[in-house]
C-alpha cells in the first residue's frame, strides 16, 4: 500500500535499525556460509527476522556476534540510507529506536558510514527487544514508526501508532493491512528530502577489519 507524502514529517517519524537501515540479514547469510558452512540460506528463506532454517544455537550464535560487533561483522548500509538520511538529518534530529539491548555499537556503526554532523542530528535509543518499542516511542514523541518487523508494526498500530512496514522478504506475507515502505527512495520522498546535500555523508563504502 502505498502512502501519500504529507502523512509522514521527520520530527514524529521513528525509525527501525536492522532491516531497515541495515542490512543484518545479508551479513548474517555471508557470515552462515563463509564460518558455518551453510552456503545455501538466502534471505528469502527468513520466515521472520530472526528465523531462518538453521539450527537455533547457530543462528543464536551469528545474531549474538553481529549484534555486539555489527562493524566487524561487515553490516553494510541498506541501498539508499547513505545518500537520504543524511538528507533527512539536514532537515532535523533523526530518531531510532533498536530492539538492540545496548546504542553503543548502534552509534559506532553510524559513525563509521556518515559524518559528526549527520551523527549529531541522530539519537539511538535501545529498547532491548522487539516487543518492548511502544513505550520508547511515545517518550520520544514519535507517532509514526517504519519497522521491517511486521508483527511489531501491527502491534503498534493497535496501540494507536501510525506503523509502516519496511518491505523485507520476511514480512511479504504478513503486512497486507499496514502501509509498506518499499526503499529509502520512497522514504526520503514521503519525508521530503528531495535535494543532496552540500557534503559527502559517504565516509567508507566497505569495512576493512
Amino acid at each position: 500500500m502505498r502512502v501519500p507524502a504529507s502523512n509522514l514529517s521527520l520530527a514524529c517519524t521513528g525509525f527501525d535499525f536492522d532491516g531497515v537501515i541495515a542490512d543484518t540479514v545479508t551479513a548474517f547469510v555471508r557470515i552462515a556460509c563463509e564460518d558455518y558452512g551453510h552456503c545455501g540460506v538466502t534471505p528469502e528463506d527468513f520466515s521472520a527476522f530472526d528465523t531462518a532454517p538453521l539450527a537455533r544455537d547457530i543462528m543464536d550464535e551469528i545474531f549474538d556476534f553481529l549484534t555486539r560487533e555489527p562493524l566487524l561483522g561487515g553490516i553494510q548500509p541498506m541501498p539508499g540510507v547513505t545518500r537520504v538520511l543524511p538528507r533527512l538529518c539536514a532537515q532535523g534530529m533523526l530518531t531510532i529506536v533498536t530492539a538492540r539491548p545496548d546504542a553503543g555499537p548502534v552509534e559506532a556503526w553510524l559513525a563509521h558510514f556518515f559524518t559528526r554532523e549527520t551523527c549529531a542530528q541522530i539519537r539511538v535509543i535501545a529498547a532491548g527487544g522487539p516487543d518492548g518499542k511502544e513505550p520508547f516511542i511515545r517518550e520520544a514523541g514519535l507517532s509514526t514508526f517504519i519497522d521491517d518487523r511486521a508483527e511489531t508494526c501491527m502491534a503498534l498500530a493497535r496501540a494507536g501508532i501510525d506503523a509502516r512496514v519496511f518491505a523485507q522478504p520476511w514480512n511479504r506475507m504478513l503486512h497486507a493491512r499496514l502501509p509498506v515502505l518499499h526503499d529509502w527512495q520512497e522514504i526520503g520522498s514521503l519525508l521530503g528530502a528531495g535535494q543532496e546535500p552540500a557534503f559527502n555523508p559517504l565516509k567508507s563504502h566497505e569495512y576493512t577489519p
